[in-house]
């Protein structure tokens, strides 16, 4: 595939995993509240799950290096919302809520280290 072709494939794949970020972000402050990022949780979770799971598949199906770049970076890169992550842990540490923020940055690291465990699993 020739780079321009790939860049638009990446760049589509990148606006795909906004628009689902946003819905799961959305889908989450309708069922829990905004009080905690719960949509950010899941989405970074979720996001590292289908990463481990990806990588595995095209490993082990020998698949082209395009395909994983367009779904590692261009698919799971709009998904995935490591900087709102950092930004919300530090944003409840100021404003007096640091247990909480505490809470989630161990939750999201171990559950997001867990969850790419898992899905490297899915296709061993």
């Amino acid at each position: 595939m020739n780079s321009i072709a790939n860049l638009m494939l990446l760049g589509l794949a990148g606006a795909v995993g906004t628009v689902l970020r946003a819905g799961c972000t959305a889908v989450a402050v309708r069922l829990f509240g905004p009080a905690f990022p719960w949509g950010t949780l899941a989405v970074n979770v979720a996001g590292s799950f289908v990463f481990g799971a990806i990588y595995s598949y095209v490993r082990s199906r020998s698949l082209p290096t395009e395909l994983d770049g367009v779904l590692l970076v261009g698919l799971l890169g709009g998904f995935t919302t490591y900087s709102s992550f950092a930004f919300q842990s530090v944003e409840m540490a100021e404003s007096g809520r640091g247990p909480a923020a505490a809470a989630y940055v161990v939750a999201t690291t171990l559950l997001g280290l867990a969850a790419v465990w898992a899905g490297l699993r899915c296709f061993r």
